[in-house]
């Protein structure tokens, strides 16, 4: 078998992920919205950082259970959650 024939279906599959990676984004930002726009009702402030602690705490122990580095999964999730806080702040907006 050659390295291409051997590497194709591992990409294929790379690239399945992918697409799920990002329609569960989508989902993310989409609830973030709808508690943005409850926090909005409530007079609430949209950025909790004592909420965004309890995920990051979240996330790196789902990592370390998966045996993966907790800090680079907390760094995605930094980003995830920039872009959750952005979506919430531009629908208010």
């Amino acid at each position: 078998m050659t390295y291409e024939e051997e590497i194709g279906p591992l990409r294929d599959e790379i690239n399945r992920l992918n697409v799920e990676i990002v329609e569960r984004l989508a989902d993310r930002v989409r609830v973030a919205m709808e508690i943005g726009a409850m926090k909005h009702r409530h007079s609430r402030p949209i950025v909790d950082r004592s909420r965004e602690a309890r995920v990051y705490q979240q996330v790196r122990a789902l990592a370390e259970e998966a045996g993966i580095d907790p800090g680079s999964v907390e760094k995605v999730f930094r980003e995830i959650i920039a872009l959750c806080t952005q979506a919430e702040l531009e629908d208010q907006a």
